[in-house]
């Protein structure tokens, strides 16, 4: 079944050899689109219809704007709203022009001590309202039965933010020093954003990054996102662009023709499908591209007119409104603040990245990498980037930029941002050369170490410094024990070179792997200590709080042990003298659990001195507080 996108423009009669109709009519992943659209499409691209009607916000803007009919104010918003502060204002006229479409949602129900009200599993869905777009009348969420019939392609978030693998100031301490860095399980960039960016602007080193993912819908993704940041001439435009394809399920339509503008110029560079698409990223940096032709014919795709925005928005209605999915936004609403109950709502209705005041009726283009061929939502929920990333950090930078706590997501787009362009930059200035491939981490280990890659510059001889597997450890992945046989002897020697993951799922497979099966005492020990730190209210009963507050306590739960015993029926001892490496008890890149510092001993609890920290770890970004990093070094050094 295919979807067909009609657009109101009439095509070329015959788009001229050479041009970019007449590309995409003839290359094969547009094959079954309509010749109309592809001669439209093309002439789009080439013509003068790219321009940008809204540039990338570099300030909190103001929020008095009327799309309906054209009226924007420009000015940075200065002055937040007194009730809610999700949004902001220039002057008192702007805010009394805005009152009344403001006060719908300030005043809305969601933000009332009704909105957060409890509800048991076995509870019906809600009928009460819920507000579904600014400024309008609050209309009930409709109750759709039906689930998907896709298996998820694409990484759902894992509770934990990214991390830097170098650490450069507490390891090899060489603003000169090459590195080649194996990320073998991406899932996506952040990791690898966020290592390059806490690089600085000053590194002189050679960075070899290699990518690699075996679901080819991320693949493709992570390759159009360094094209983005790589190629786009304007930085902040390239962040903007990046951001949204990354994150939100609509894009300007601008953007869409300026993503599938360069993707085309990009593949009319490979004329010959038998070599690996190469690209230069700049005037330094290179993205080598060793992953199947499928992936390749794959991208445009993913920016191109295969779906409507009315097909996108039934989708992605479809798939949030789920009894399942209602339930689980209604435990996620109950304990946040009310402000941040009607900044998540609104994240989930629009499914756009931006501060609650922007204007955002022009994101009308499904972003298309998100779902099926077949129109179907690639993910198994709504995708939260803000557990991605660490809260502390995102809404501080978001204050800089005039976004206030309570626009959780507003001081999320501004984080985002500025890591996005601070990654172009580095792209564009540092030198990076990037090897994507699309196979498992295991197999790729050998096809290096046969000297598969050779003839692209790859020999067999490569040492990394460090091999990120992320959660390819777990049982239900690789495992512990092929993990290290495949990468251990590609680590590089040096006491500062490691293979870092993480375990995620290792506590649902033993007993005291969590807090909810270390037996009646500890629980009851835990549950006293959290109601005299008012973590949770006194009169909590032990039965029902290991389900409706498992991750409170675990977050002052020391599973060390646990873990210990888990890696050690693992076979955890004997691969390691097999392969000549040892685990590191006193980490030296990633703390052993989300919110400790990086020297923190394996029993050390979790970070969270006040009530601010606990309730923006704990509620904002639902941290897992059961996965455990480990780093694995040479046993020699």
């Amino acid at each position: 079944m295919r979807h067909e996108y009609h657009w109101h423009s009439q095509p070329l009669a015959n788009p001229p050899e050479g041009c970019l109709a007449s590309f995409l009519r003839k290359n094969d992943p547009l094959a079954a689109f309509p010749e109309a659209d592809c001669d439209v499409l093309g002439s789009a691209i080439e013509g003068s219809t790219l321009a940008l009607r809204f540039a990338p916000l570099e300030q909190l803007p103001c929020a008095n704007h009327h799309f309906n009919n054209d009226t924007f104010c420009t000015t940075p918003g200065k002055f937040p709203c007194g009730a809610c502060k999700l949004v902001s204002y220039c002057s008192q006229k702007c805010q009394r022009e805005h009152r009344n479409a403001h006060k719908r949602d300030c005043n809305g129900p969601i933000r009332s001590k009704g909105g957060q009200a409890a509800r048991t599993p076995q509870d019906q869905p809600p009928t009460s309202s819920f507000p579904v777009e600014h400024g309008t009348r609050v209309e009930p969420e409709p109750l759709l039965q039906k689930e998907t019939s896709v298996v998820p392609l694409l990484p759902t978030s894992d509770g934990f933010p990214a991390i830097d693998i170098i650490h450069l100031k507490n390891n090899e301490k060489d603003q000169k020093r090459d590195f080649s860095l194996a990320f073998v399980a991406s899932g996506d960039l952040r990791d690898v954003m966020r290592t390059v960016n806490a690089l600085g602007s000053d590194y002189a080193g050679h960075l070899n990054i290699f990518l690699n993912d075996n679901l080819h819908p991320v693949v493709s993704r992570s390759i159009i996102l360094l094209l983005l940041l790589g190629v786009t001439p304007n930085e902040a435009v390239a962040a903007d662009m990046a951001l949204h394809f990354w994150y939100s399920v609509f894009l300007p339509d601008e953007y869409r023709l300026r993503i599938l503008a360069m993707i085309v110029t990009v593949l009319q560079q490979q004329t010959d499908k038998e070599q690996p698409l190469v690209v230069n990223l700049g005037q330094r940096s290179k993205l080598t591209c060793l992953v199947p032709q499928e992936i390749i014919d794959h991208l445009l795709y993913t920016a191109g007119p295969t779906m409507s925005t009315t097909q996108a928005r039934d989708e992605y209605e479809r798939m949030r409104t789920t009894p399942a999915r209602l339930d689980s936004r209604d435990r996620t609403l109950v304990g946040l603040k009310p402000s941040h109950r009607l900044a998540f709502l609104e994240f989930w209705r629009s499914g756009l990245v931006l501060p609650f005041g922007a204007v955002n009726a022009h994101f009308t283009a499904p972003n298309v990498s998100l779902f099926s061929p077949f129109g179907e939502w690639l993910q198994s929920s709504v995708e939260d980037p803000l557990t991605s990333w660490d809260p502390k950090h995102v809404i501080k930078l978001g204050q800089v930029h005039g976004a206030q706590p309570e626009d959780v997501y507003g001081c999320l787009y501004f984080f985002l941002s500025d890591q996005l362009r601070t990654f172009a930059k580095r792209i564009r200035e540092l030198h990076i050369t990037f090897y994507v491939f699309s196979t498992d981490p295991r197999t790729l280990a050998n096809e290096i170490s046969s000297g598969q890659y050779l003839m692209h510059g790859i020999p067999s001889s490569i040492r990394f410094g460090r091999v990120h597997v992320a959660n390819a450890l777990d049982v239900d992945c690789a495992g512990v024990q092929d993990v290290l046989r495949s990468w251990g002897p590609l680590l590089a020697q040096g006491d500062t070179a490691a293979i870092v993951g993480v375990l995620m799922n290792w506590a649902g497979t033993r007993k005291d792997g969590s807090v909810t099966g270390a037996g009646e005492d500890v629980i009851v020990r835990i549950i006293d200590k959290l109601v005299k730190a008012s973590r949770i209210p006194p009169g909590t009963n032990p039965t029902t709080a290991v389900s409706t507050a498992a991750r409170e306590l675990d977050a002052v739960y020391d599973n060390s042990k646990a873990f210990s015993r888990f890696l050690a029926a693992q076979g955890l001892g004997g691969v390691l003298r097999e392969m000549k490496l040892k685990r590191r008890l006193k980490n030296k890149i990633v703390p052993h659990r989300v919110s400790m510092p990086i020297d923190a001993r394996s029993g050390d609890l979790p970070h969270l001195p006040d009530d601010e920290t606990w309730y923006r770890y704990m509620r904002l970004s639902r941290t897992s507080f059961t996965a455990r990093f480990v780093e694995f070094a040479p046993a020699g050094v």
